[in-house]
């Protein structure tokens, strides 16, 4: 017998197509084995637009909202809970509304609204981040919002999730705190695939959508072409070698590198997640900032979960994963030829297959979710 309903609500792609769905989908199962449901209430992948809620194709428990097209609709879509109430007529049952990175505006419109019904409203912040797309408002917007939820979303929400010890740390006086990295279902086939490898080639990996600011994939690409070895291949998944172009206009990789790379664009998450299992080092690479830290990359975690050795700067709470396992190389320079070595030397090192690592399987939160959600 279900305990109650969990509305998760934020701008993820259901069911996974961004690490936000991700990440909110793996949550759901950690709640459901505490025995709450959860609907998930997210954005369209697509340009359509429509009014109010549509189902995510088939799916059970999914639903998306259009992406508003106007000033004015953005403004009503962050003072706005219409979808969650919606939802809510199917379901007497709600126990808590968690909110996925949602603007201040949203947070405080949901506290007045939902507190008056006795309902727990939770804010799962992931980043601190002022970068994004858009007019100059928007971008002003971002700039304000991002300084009000990092100093006062605690304050606001009757509980929070969140993705990092910086952040916990930030949030400790919130009322009700549950530190949750990405988490992964370690029992789905995706972590399962039979994963191709070319014998004699050793391949390193990226899989990402850098936006110049957060990933320093330039650094990656002119490191392996400092190594200078026939016998290397570096695997790009999510750009085009002409979004890399354009992304990276300053970076110029000689031809015989650039044969030696291949930028395979956007693939599924499940395409992702076999060439990451196929791959003898996963790498990325981030500049230690406010942002990086107190974000968590879930390409780490997935590439952890894979149990392939990764090269990665120290940033966040990877440093902890990377020095308790032994797998892979931390760096603390993003100088081109440092990370250069540090691939001559992971090369050197002998890598032997294992199962998926239990690390973010979401079955190690229970205990901890467990006690949040009782508070």
């Amino acid at each position: 017998m279900s305990k109650g309903t969990v509305i998760y609500y934020g701008g993820f792609v259901l069911p996974d197509k961004n690490a936000a769905a991700n990440r909110v989908v793996s949550n759901g199962k950690l709640f459901a084995s505490l025995g709450y449901d959860t609907v998930f209430i997210g954005a369209s992948a697509s340009e359509d637009s429509f009014v109010g809620l549509r189902k995510v194709g088939d799916r059970d428990g999914m639903f998306e909202f259009a992406h508003p097209q106007s000033t004015s609709q953005w403004l009503k879509h962050m003072t706005s809970v219409e979808h969650i109430q919606t939802v809510m007529k199917n379901h007497s049952d709600v126990k808590k509304i968690i909110l996925y990175n949602v603007p201040m505006l949203t947070l405080l419109k949901a506290k007045a609204v939902f507190s008056k019904k006795n309902i727990d409203v939770c804010y799962d912040c992931t980043e601190w981040t002022k970068d994004t797309d858009g007019s100059f408002a928007k971008r002003v917007f971002k700039s304000f919002d991002e300084i009000l939820i990092r100093n006062f979303a605690h304050k606001v929400a009757d509980s929070m999730i969140v993705i990092s010890r910086m952040m916990e740390k930030k949030y400790r006086k919130a009322k009700n705190l549950l530190l949750l990295p990405p988490l992964v279902d370690i029992n789905d086939a995706v972590w399962h695939q039979d994963a191709t490898h070319t014998d004699g080639i050793f391949e390193f990996c990226f899989a990402g959508i850098p936006d110049g600011n957060k990933e320093s994939l330039d650094k990656v690409a002119e490191a392996f072409a400092m190594t200078d070895n026939n016998s290397f291949r570096l695997k790009i998944i999510g750009i085009t070698e002409e979004d890399y172009r354009r992304i990276y206009p300053d970076c110029h990789i000689g031809e015989d590198a650039m044969k030696r790379i291949s930028f395979l664009g956007r693939v599924s998450h499940a395409e992702v997640i076999r060439h990451i299992l196929g791959c003898d080092c996963y790498i990325f690479i981030r500049r230690s900032d406010r942002r990086n830290n107190a974000g968590f990359p879930t390409k780490f975690a997935e590439s952890y979960t894979c149990a392939v050795p990764i090269i990665t700067t120290d940033v966040s709470d990877v440093g902890e994963y990377i020095k308790n396992s032994g797998r892979g190389i931390l760096l603390n320079d993003l100088s081109a030829d440092k990370i250069a070595r540090a691939m001559l030397i992971q090369s050197e090192k002998k890598c032997i297959a294992a199962s998926p690592d239990t690390a973010f399987h979401y079955e190690t939160y229970i205990s901890s979710a467990e006690e949040w959600m009782k508070q």
